[in-house]
């Protein structure tokens, strides 16, 4: 056999590999995912997929008993295969239609996507319990291998798409398979059964390289979804739809999208939703028709038919995507536009069909194109703008690394509209077009909460707005001075001549009038004017709270700290309530073994009597249950706060989770060192992780907006964070092992893998219910019950003491 230095050599750099691959294949199917599904679906079957590591570790004993004779290279060689299986059936699967249920698709995907990680898990377990004393080392170079899986992830994701990429994520096990082969293999001859032992890795890694090299690629399906607009547009007969090009990167995937019905104009979706329109603008500009119809039925293009020309010298565009603001800003007289999108995919097509679309991004020297995230651009710039233009929804589809936030979250904010004002010139406006009343109302209450903060009161407020409506996409103005009657009044009259007078149209002054409408069987009915909602804010006569309050919807004000805006629904929604119930559950069942393990002294369940006699394996079970749900805590709380000062969420991603994980990593290596009063060390790293929470609740801000460059910031913080939070796992690994209770590390591993689960679930209902403060402070409230808990067992355990 090979001695034991070379052979954790071999496990070392097979561990390395492993966790790279497998991170790279989490944000892979992240990726995969946000194209078939809705983004809170995608929350959901991540979730449980990650849940699969956990319940990997409780099953080991079970796997070990079933298959006596696998090896740590079998288990891995299964697992890469797995990843095969999985990427195959989930993009290839025929159940995307309607004519299949929802639930029974989505239980589907989730067994496919939990079955790698749940070997994984398996894997895993069983190397922290063989080598439970070199531990640090181990999950040192698991955490080092995972950084480099986040920017592995990335480049892949740029350079082949998601299906490809995922499958190269198993070549990468399958990698590790064999590492694993040369690290048990025997030295002195036998040459022909290490022969035969590489034939079932060498098999799978050639299956994965057929996938991987298959003419055309496995394509990723939209599942019929309704945020997904490209898949109602591409099953609809009466569009004659097809997908002219497809683009991959880690933003996620754009399709340019043609009908024969218009073709005048092309869609962009990303992540097949959110579409964009992008104009023929030579076209457009040829046919009279064709362009006052868009100056008369698209709300944007209103407040032009009044601005004169120093009221539209400069306009800034947030989410610019296929460019038809910019069209409107062109059509509108405007000399000077910029435009700002955050998907590099979107803005690449455009220029390149620049022939089709009149060049609006490549061939106008007005135009300035800016590839950035909004609000950020508007961080790092000084100039105000005349007008600031904005379509919702931007992306509608999440960068986050729990896949729920997202991309557009923070454009919409009390914060953010502050930020607009203040870049805006003293007769500047803001120009909202929405897709729905609820969309605008909001978006009312958020002007009004920033405009209170400013010291504008709610009526005066009110005299800054006013509403359009065509009948589709209402659209709301905002300007940073009041308008006066006399700019009102004109306004008005043409929004009556154009129809826009209808749904939720308001204008400030003008008082509300009763008017004739017939309905459905042409009866003679009564309607109202204006929106009776706004008429009353702008009297006085409704409160704002109180409309936020009696409202069938959630309509409260959005900050940078809970940054839902498109959470409508009151209360927590999908998948959480569901997530809750399992989370309570779980806590329960957990408080209930563990309060009860006296009654376990007689059982023939190896872990459980060792749980009633060991008072070391409950302390350390309670530290690894803290270390899952405070570190996911911790490290989502971080990622919400720290995304808004990135410029692109691609840099949010990479920098934070990167620094983060590095930290980590260079912080279990370290722990290495510590061969004396491990738990003591334990406890002091948990309240330098505690007194940082704290501590970042109030100083993260302050350091962001004013001391230093925001990647360079992010580093200086996370990277020693990390540091100390990589100490208190592999340090609990070490301590069972000293107790001669490495015979359930695979426990302690499966107990933190699922508590990891519950953090992270724990976090954005936190963060929806309360903010994301809040979810960092009860991580540092965990970690400080970590150093209590050790504390009080120093005292009270003379095990721990001696280690």
């Amino acid at each position: 056999m090979k001695d034991q230095p070379t052979r954790r050599f071999f496990v070392v750099i097979a561990v390395f590999v492993l966790s790279l691959s497998i991170l790279c294949f989490e944000v892979v199917l992240t990726r995969i995912f946000s194209v078939m599904l809705s983004y809170h679906f995608v929350f959901a079957i991540i979730s449980f997929a990650l849940l699969g590591l956990g319940l990997g570790g409780l099953l080991l004993a079970r796997w070990r008993r079933r298959f006596q004779r696998a090896t740590f290279a079998h288990t891995t060689t299964v697992l890469a295969l797995s990843i095969g299986v999985s990427v195959y059936l989930m993009t290839q699967l025929p159940i995307t239609g309607h004519a299949f249920p929802m639930e029974a698709r989505l239980a589907i995907y989730l067994l496919l996507a939990i079955t790698p990680f749940l070997f994984a898990g398996i894997v895993f377990a069983e190397l922290f319990q063989r080598y439970a004393d070199f531990s640090s080392i181990l999950y040192g170079t698991d955490l080092l291998g995972a950084t480099l899986g986040v920017v592995v992830a990335v480049v892949l994701l740029d350079a082949m798409g998601g299906v490809r990429a995922a499958l190269l994520a198993g070549e990468g096990v399958a990698v590790a398979a064999l590492v694993f082969h040369g690290a048990f293999a025997e030295t002195r001859g036998k040459r022909l059964v290490l022969g035969k032992r590489l034939v079932f890795p060498s098999l799978v890694a050639l299956g994965l390289l057929a996938l991987l090299l298959l003419p055309g690629g496995l394509d990723v399906p939209v599942v019929m979804d309704a945020n997904k607009d490209m898949s109602r547009f591409l099953n609809n007969p009466a569009d004659d739809a097809e997908i002219v090009e497809s683009r991959w990167s880690a933003f996620g995937r754009t399709d340019l999208v043609r009908s024969s019905q218009t073709p005048d104009q092309m869609t962009l979706f990303v992540d097949g939703a959110a579409g964009s329109a992008m104009y023929n603008l030579p076209l457009l500009l040829e046919d009279d028709q064709k362009s006052q119809h868009l100056r008369s039925h698209y709300g944007a293009y209103f407040p032009f038919f009044f601005l004169d020309e120093k009221e539209k010298e400069t306009a800034l565009i947030i989410g610019s995507g296929g460019g038809r603001d910019v069209v409107v800003a062109l059509l509108g007289g405007v000399p000077s536009i910029t435009a700002v999108e955050v998907n590099p995919d979107v803005v690449g097509l455009v220029q390149d069909y620049a022939e089709f679309n009149g060049g609006i991004y490549t061939d106008h020297p007005n135009v300035a194109v800016q590839v950035q995230e909004g609000r950020n651009y508007l961080r790092t710039t000084d100039d105000l703008y005349d007008l600031i233009m904005m379509a919702l929804p931007i992306t509608k589809s999440s960068r986050s690394v729990e896949g729920y936030a997202l991309t557009e979250n923070h454009l919409f904010t009390v914060e953010a509209f502050g930020d607009y004002l203040n870049h805006l010139t003293p007769e500047g406006r803001l120009l909202f077009v929405t897709h729905s009343n609820i969309e605008l109302y909001r978006l009312v209450v958020l002007a009004l909460a920033a405009f209170e903060q400013q010291g504008i009161g709610t009526q005066a407020a009110m005299q800054h707005i006013y509403t359009v409506n065509p009948g589709t996409m209402p659209t709301l103005i905002v300007k940073k001075t009041a308008f006066d009657a006399l700019d009102i009044e004109p306004r008005h009259a043409l929004m009556h001549d154009l129809n826009y007078d209808m749904g939720n149209f308001f204008v400030p002054y003008a008082p509300q009038e009763p008017q004739t409408t017939f309905g459905q069987l042409n009866l003679l009915g009564m309607d109202r004017m204006f929106d009776q909602i706004l008429v009353d804010i702008s009297t006085g006569k409704l409160p704002v709270q109180a409309l936020i309050t009696y409202a069938p919807f959630d309509l409260s004000p959005v900050t940078d700290d809970s940054p839902f805006f498109f959470k409508y629904t009151l209360g927590l929604p999908a998948p959480f309530p569901l997530l809750m119930l399992l989370i309570i559950l779980v806590v329960g069942v957990w408080v209930t073994v563990m309060g009860f393990h006296r009654r376990y002294v007689r059982s023939r369940h190896p872990a459980l009597a060792a749980l009633s006699a060991s008072r070391t394996m409950r302390t350390l079970l309670w530290v690894a249950f803290f270390l899952g749900i405070g570190f996911m805590l911790l490290e989502i709380a971080l990622f919400q706060k720290l995304a808004l000062y990135m410029p692109h969420p691609i840099f949010a991603l990479t920098v934070l989770l990167f620094t983060l994980l590095l930290g980590t990593g260079l912080g279990s290596l370290c722990s290495a060192l510590t061969h004396h009063r491990l738990a003591e060390v334990l406890v002091g790293a948990a309240l330098v992780v505690a007194v940082s929470s704290f501590l970042a609740t109030k100083l993260l801000p302050v350091v962001f907006e004013t001391v230093l460059e925001p990647k360079l910031a992010a580093t200086l913080f996370l990277v020693p964070v990390g540091f100390f939070l990589g100490f208190p796992f592999p340090l609990s690994i070490r301590l069972m092992s000293k107790a001669d209770l490495a015979p359930f590390v695979d426990l302690l591993w499966g107990i933190n893998g699922i508590a990891s689960v519950i953090g992270s679930s724990l976090a954005m209902i936190i963060g929806i219910t309360f903010n994301f403060t809040g979810a960092l402070f009860l991580g540092g409230i965990l970690y400080l019950s970590i150093a209590l808990v050790m504390g009080w067992s120093l005292r009270n355990d003379p095990n721990l003491k001696s280690f």
